[in-house]
């Protein structure tokens, strides 16, 4: 297990915001202390997500991604939004990128999202991150696909669940509170839930999250307390987001962090006086 900093995930191209990796670091750290368990990611682009995942693999854990890698969508709706949203994913530059941070890859399928159950042992996952496709009918067969690899304690992030060009999300994750989906902390763009007893997440969020740079309030859904996290530095969709098309914000978004990057590494002058 080699864990990564935030700073080594900004660098890399997508969308990752530090309160949700604040927050990937807390739901990992608890459902580790439940024991031993296996982490998979559905849909990965360029891996910054998957990289601080992979950081958290521990002894005897495996961590499998799914992702289609540019093949053939199968529907037309599927190859729009793929082809609109990332065209540049390749399954090498996503190796690549994982391999800069970690030595060894994490077991890599290409297939349709919800094929996972094919490729991951079926009730043993603790970890189970979607960020596949936005289509309704897709994101209820990766939420059936992820319960079955779910143990029972083990907690479920929903990305873009309730982003404006995102309704069918937010239609197949509020569904599955009708099998029993409970949720626990929501931010800008994630949600994170469990079919099992959210109340140890829900205590280690709010034991991490009184000491954070961020803030919280908790609301009641059910019977369940959720809470919301928000605030800090980093934890909005970018401001840029709305005014660039689908379609060409990965690049957007891999100019931004190049510049970053480049800002970071330039050294200081300094000023005569």
């Amino acid at each position: 297990m080699v864990s990564v900093t935030n700073a080594q995930v900004d660098d890399l191209p997508g969308w990752f915001f530090p309160i949700d990796m604040e927050l990937f670091r807390v739901h990992l750290a608890r459902s580790a202390q439940q024991g031993p368990g296996d982490l998979a990611e559905l849909g990965v682009y360029l891996g910054k997500s998957a990289t601080l995942i992979g950081g958290d693999v521990g002894p005897g854990e495996t961590f499998t991604v799914i992702d289609l890698f540019g093949d053939d969508a199968g529907d037309e709706r599927n190859l729009e939004e793929n082809t609109d949203q990332y065209p540049e994913l390749t399954r090498a530059q996503f190796e690549a990128n994982y391999r800069g941070l970690h030595g060894e890859l994490p077991v890599v399928v290409q297939d349709y999202s919800e094929k996972i159950v094919d490729h991951a042992a079926h009730g043993t996952h603790r970890f189970v991150h979607i960020d596949a496709s936005h289509l309704y009918e897709h994101v209820v067969k990766d939420i059936a696909a992820t319960r079955a690899l779910l143990r029972p304690d083990g907690v479920v992030v929903f990305d873009d669940y309730r982003s404006a060009h995102t309704p069918g999300v937010s239609a197949a994750v509020w569904e599955a509170r009708e099998s029993g989906l409970r949720p626990i902390a929501v931010s800008e763009v994630k949600l994170y839930a469990t079919w099992g007893d959210p109340a140890p997440y829900t205590e280690a969020v709010l034991s991490w999250v009184r000491d954070s740079e961020f803030a919280h309030e908790m609301h009641r859904i059910g019977a369940d307390d959720v809470v919301r996290v928000f605030g800090g530095y980093g934890s909005a969709e970018p401001v840029w987001l709305p005014w660039v098309p689908p379609r060409m914000a990965p690049r957007f978004s891999a100019a931004v962090t190049a510049v970053r990057g480049f800002t970071r590494r330039r050294p200081s002058r300094a000023v005569a006086s």
